[in-house]
């Protein structure tokens, strides 16, 4: 469990992100306590709290692996994802989610992906507990990606990314995902600017995170957030306005229109075309304040 040599240090620093209760966040630690395959790893969970609502519920794992508490004065994922990388002292940096849990052999399946892909970019997949993909339609068979196919690879919460990589692109934009001005899109925004022009990055969906799909249900919360996420896609289209990252927009256009057109649940309906209204937003906001 955590680091099997301190004197070599962590070889994957896991930042974690968080906002609320503690009882997501133990049980994310508790999987971290039955990691297999002897991967040296440290915790770094940075507390947005500004409250002590979460001392309780990390001191009781401290015996228990590597870790640290970071309390911040601020909110913002991104930001906080940030800060957390600053105090890592791993060679890679993953960013699980407060409220997913890995699996005994997340971290091994890691380590197997970064030697069989040889890239500094490398993502699994979430699942959810019958082990059903989730939150995307992830790919069955190992596959490298670049910036046409990453869309359909990653997002924040399965991604590691080698620690010197990640400072040289300045991170997380702290504008994008929860808490920022447009709050989601982060993973795509900092793997397209990871992967550069020509840059490859190595799927392996092995590497598993339990972690619920939020929609379906198909309701008015599903509604809301729909309409919210897609303003950060639109906004980072305008951000990144490269050919693959429009034919990503325009993907997603015709896959609401679809939905629109084909769904007879009105609650769908209305996720879609929030959706649409939401990229709009995006795109137009971003470029009002880049004025």
């Amino acid at each position: 469990m955590g680091m099997t040599n301190p004197a070599e240090g962590p070889y994957v620093s896991l930042v974690v992100a968080t906002l609320g209760t503690s009882d997501v966040l133990a049980r994310m630690l508790e999987s971290l306590t039955v990691q297999s395959g002897e991967v040296a790893f440290e915790v770094i969970i940075v507390d947005q709290n500004g409250d002590g609502r979460l001392d309780e519920a990390i001191a009781r794992f401290h015996s228990r692996m590597t870790l640290t508490h970071a309390k911040v004065a601020f909110q913002g994922a991104s930001r906080a994802r940030n800060h957390g990388a600053n105090l890592a002292r791993g060679r890679w940096i993953g960013f699980p989610d407060d409220d997913c849990e890995l699996r005994p052999d997340t971290l091994a399946k890691m380590r197997e992906a970064v030697i069989t892909g040889e890239v500094p970019v490398v993502s699994g997949r979430t699942v959810d507990e019958s082990g059903m993909a989730s939150v995307l339609r992830w790919g069955a068979i190992p596959e490298r990606f670049d910036r046409w196919t990453m869309f359909r690879c990653i997002t924040e919460c399965t991604l590691f990314v080698e620690a010197t990589l990640f400072s040289s692109v300045g991170g997380f934009d702290p504008d994008f995902g929860p808490g920022g001005s447009y709050p989601a899109a982060e993973g795509i925004d900092i793997v397209n600017r990871l992967l550069g022009r020509n840059g490859q990055g190595f799927f392996f969906p092995e590497i598993e995170f339990v972690h619920a799909s939020k929609v379906p249900p198909w309701n008015e919360w599903a509604v809301e957030r729909f309409g919210r996420y897609a303003i950060g896609d639109g906004a980072l289209i305008a951000k990144s306005p490269s050919l693959p990252m429009l034919c990503w927009g325009a993907r997603t256009v015709v896959s609401a229109l679809r939905h629109l057109v084909g769904s007879r649940d009105r609650l769908k309906r209305a996720a879609y075309l929030a959706r649409l209204r939401g990229l709009a937003i995006g795109v137009a906001n971003y470029r009002r304040h880049q004025t």
